[in-house]
This record gives structure tokens, C-alpha cells and sequence, in this order.
């Protein structure tokens, strides 16, 4: 696999803290029994017209020659 053009895609990870008893949540880190990790990535239109294009890509190559 070639890294010499490696394009960097734009995107942004949210981090948010839930306690699930109570359903209340923060962006600071909680620890606890009930805390649960919520993790959002945003991609940028771009990137993700780029990551469609090459999963497309990796899907061609997969399908069996007729």
C-alpha cells in the first residue's frame, strides 16, 4: 500500500460522560459505577466523500471476477 499521498480528512471527536441512572451528562470526565463514555466523530462533507470513494473502491475489488 503506497502512503506517499496521504490526504488528510477534517473531522472532529466529541467526548461526553452519561450517568445512566440519571440521564444526566457532561463533557468533563466523570468517573463512577454508572458513567458511560459517548463518543461523536464529525467528519467534513469532503472526507466523507473521499472515505465513500474509497470503500466503493474496496467493494469493486472484492466482488468476484464473472
Amino acid at each position: 500500500m503506497k502512503t506517499d499521498n496521504v490526504i488528510k480528512i477534517d473531522c472532529t471527536t466529541i467526548t461526553t460522560y452519561r450517568n445512566t441512572k440519571t440521564g444526566e451528562t457532561s463533557t468533563d470526565k466523570v468517573d463512577g459505577p454508572n458513567i458511560v463514555t459517548d463518543v461523536t466523530v464529525q467528519v467534513s462533507p469532503k472526507g466523507l466523500d473521499l472515505m465513500q470513494k474509497v470503500m466503493n473502491k474496496q467493494d469493486e475489488n472484492k466482488k468476484p471476477k464473472a
